[in-house]
């Protein structure tokens, strides 16, 4: 193995081991931005996440007078730049001397680097192993001549491992195993982005757009760490029920990223059928008037004033703002935006629920 080789396999392997071994994600951006300096020397450096949807950059370490270059992505056309110059774009490190217009013609050179004495350096997109963008990766020194193609080459062998280790999406994941029968899980952005979930697939459950996610969000801006319900799916063998957990992994500070949202078993409904199901998801947004309920849902008063007492029953509540409460917390409520059932789901098969009661056979 030649000294490079075995310099990329040394620098890949202390990285990796950031990723396994340091909790706090501004402490493996420091610990990221140390273990590639001292393979590629620099007299500033800065290491960024991106956030695509308010198009800004935020610094999680700075090594060095990384002052012009946090002056330089604070201002308002900064992130344009970056886009106009290739480098948000996935590809191979860039070094100063390759941009594609006069140093002094780019703000961030002309207006913030050489004033300060800076003469080379190298930046480079971090895009992480699901293809996900990260962030921004910027070596600046006084030396034009450097960082060379050299340095280049090993920093474009080493940021993909480098992106993986500041992917929030890895934390996300570790949080999300706290619901062990999760069998599928997305994360959701700010904006309503869908992004993968390290370890879990996808659903069309769990689409852009689908009714499922825009309840998950409905459910985040209600406030609380998380939140649990039941969707209605259709299958071979009827209408069966998913259960959606949702939870909050926010960091507005730093990036986009909202939520989990996470497909599991249904787990014990403790005997309710769809309807009582269905009343539920009604009490907990405050609809608690019989006739009302009997409208919405196309039910008869006396069988919608039954089944909710049944439901009382059942959960051991006095009355429906108590039931209200315990199908909250136990996540045993379809909500109202979810009552059809919404189509026939790939892979795992949703488990079957009782019937509503007086409904026909069949």
């Amino acid at each position: 193995m030649s000294d490079g080789a075995a310099v990329r396999t040394r620098l890949r392997a202390d990285l990796a081991d950031i990723g396994m071994t340091v909790a706090s994600l501004d402490q493996r951006a420091e610990a990221v931005l140390a273990a590639l300096g001292q393979v590629v020397p620099a007299d500033a450096a800065w290491l960024a996440v991106r956030d695509p949807e308010r198009r800004r950059h935020v610094p999680l370490a700075t090594a060095g007078a990384a002052d012009p270059l946090r002056r330089y992505f604070t201002s308002a056309t900064a992130d344009a730049e970056v886009e106009d110059l290739g480098l948000n774009r996935a590809q191979r490190p860039v070094l100063a001397s390759e941009l594609p217009v006069p140093l002094p013609e780019v703000q961030a050179w002309g207006e913030h680097l050489l004033p300060a004495g800076f003469r080379g350096g190298v930046a480079g997109p971090l895009f992480a192993s699901t293809g996900r963008h990260i962030g921004f990766l910027s070596l600046l020194t006084d030396d034009p001549a450097r960082p060379g193609d050299t340095d280049r080459r090993l920093l474009a062998d080493v940021l993909r491992t480098a992106a993986d280790v500041l992917d929030r999406t890895a934390e996300v994941t570790r949080t999300a195993r706290v619901v062990r029968s999760a069998w599928a899980g997305v994360v959701l952005t700010a904006g309503g982005e869908v992004h993968r979930l390290p370890g879990l697939p996808g659903d069309r459950l769990l689409a852009a757009g689908s009714p499922v996610l825009t309840a998950a969000g409905y459910e985040l801006s209600a406030g609380g760490p998380h939140a649990a319900f039941l969707a209605p799916v259709a299958g071979p063998d009827g209408e069966g029920l998913v259960r959606v957990t949702v939870l909050d992994c926010a960091l507005p500070d730093v990036d986009h990223l909202s939520a989990a949202v996470l497909l599991s078993s249904p787990g014990d409904l403790r005997g309710l059928d769809t309807l009582g199901l269905r009343l539920l998801g009604f009490l907990v947004t405050g609809r608690t008037e019989v006739t009302a309920l009997a409208a919405a849902l196309g039910r008869d008063p006396g069988t919608i004033a039954d089944t909710l007492a049944r439901v009382q029953l059942t959960l051991h509540a006095r009355d429906r703002t108590a039931a209200a409460i315990r199908a909250l917390r136990s996540g045993l409520r379809i909500p109202p935006a979810l009552a059809c059932p919404a189509g026939t789901r790939r892979g795992r098969r949703a488990a079957p629920v009782s019937p509503d009661p007086g409904s026909s056979p069949g």
